[in-house]
């Protein structure tokens, strides 16, 4: 590839480069996003692992998405599955929209270039549909962590439940059914079922405090509690977080005010990514739900950040390690260091945001 990229004529690089260090996340982020979402893409782990075999066969500064690797080097790059597997599941990855076939007539994968008219013709697996839905896909993973987040949220209240019924009446078969039915992997609505289902009474969940966030909003004690997971309760619960958005303040912390403009320039990384205008705090908080497991930041990790730092700072922080992510050996500890361990006494996300406002005026 070094050699092809330095004698090539400039007018065969007939569009802008593409490259996982500018306009892409880098292959393991891909394959990461696709593994979150694969409940809805209808993937299985092992369509995934031959795609990310595809992935490391692409240079990582390109002009074009297409894979001319045989076969036979994909095969040996997944460990030495049969060819007509390879078949399949580019079959697979076709019919669900992340690959397209480029066939040559005698089916060998090359290009061919036109130096006069400055045109190439690649004849590969382009995966050229798979970097145009990675938003969508990205969406679709933060989805599913959030769905699974609340499954077990609710898969706790249930064995709660059913513990309070058991030590009422020892011989319930109700009971005790439901936990021969907990032992299966349940959906957010069997799970709903189920709650709806027991006759007991709702088991109380114990409101977060929040005392640290910028966008919390005083409550009076009518206001109830703040409960993110509820089910046929007869009080009114109030998500926190959407209470607190409906106001839209600015990106502020006690030293140093940070508004909306000002993010989107310290981290155009970050917005690249998203889907619609970033206009309000909200879509900056939704932004950084969407953003988080694409880099490698679990679910359990972006909580405990929440709760420590609140729901505006834990998302300008993510916005800020996007910026520089490619950086990082493991961002997902780098995360957790940061905002929950060891490296988190001290820690301002708008001192960080500042530092790249600072290094994005100083490039420019």
């Amino acid at each position: 590839m070094a050699f092809t990229q330095a004698t090539a004529p400039i007018g065969l690089r007939t569009s802008e480069l593409l490259s996982a260090d500018n306009s892409n996340p880098e292959r393991h982020i891909v394959v990461a996003t696709l593994r979150n979402a694969a409940p809805r893409l209808g993937l299985s782990a092992s369509v995934i692992s031959t795609l990310d075999a595809m992935l490391s066969c692409l240079a990582p500064k390109r002009n074009h998405h297409t894979v001319f690797a045989s076969n036979a080097t994909l095969t040996f790059r997944r460990n030495g599955i049969s060819d007509r597997t390879i078949r399949r599941h580019a079959a697979i990855l076709k019919e669900i929209g992340l690959l397209e076939r480029r066939d040559s007539p005698n089916r060998k994968r090359f290009t061919k270039h036109n130096s006069l008219e400055g045109t190439a013709l690649r004849f590969g697996f382009d995966l050229s549909p798979l970097f145009a839905r990675l938003h969508e896909i990205a969406a679709m993973a933060a989805e599913v962590l959030r769905e699974q987040e609340q499954i077990d949220y609710m898969r706790a209240k249930i064995r709660a439940a059913v513990n309070a019924s058991l030590a009422n009446n020892p011989n319930d078969n109700t009971a005790l059914n439901i936990f021969r039915i907990l032992r299966r992997k349940l959906s957010l609505q069997e799970c709903e079922q189920i709650l709806t289902d027991l006759a007991v009474t709702e088991v109380e969940a114990e409101a977060t405090d929040d005392q640290n966030s910028n966008l919390t909003t005083t409550m009076t004690a009518s206001d109830g509690h703040f409960v993110r997971h509820h089910h046929k309760s007869n009080k009114e619960h109030i998500d926190k977080e959407k209470i607190a958005l409906k106001k839209e303040p600015p990106l502020t912390s006690s030293h140093a005010p940070i508004t909306i403009p000002e993010l989107l320039s310290a981290c155009p990384e970050a917005a690249e990514f998203s889907l619609r205008k970033i206009e309000t705090v909200h879509d900056v908080v939704a932004h950084a739900r969407t953003l988080a497991p694409m880099i490698g930041i679990t679910s359990q990790n972006y909580e405990a950040a929440h709760e420590r730092l609140g729901a505006l700072r834990a998302a300008t922080t993510v916005w800020a390690i996007m910026q520089f992510h490619d950086k990082i050996k493991a961002v997902g500890a780098y995360f957790r260091s940061i905002t929950t361990g060891s490296k988190s006494e001290g820690f301002s996300p708008e001192k960080l945001i500042r530092r790249l406002a600072t290094a994005q005026n100083y490039a420019t």
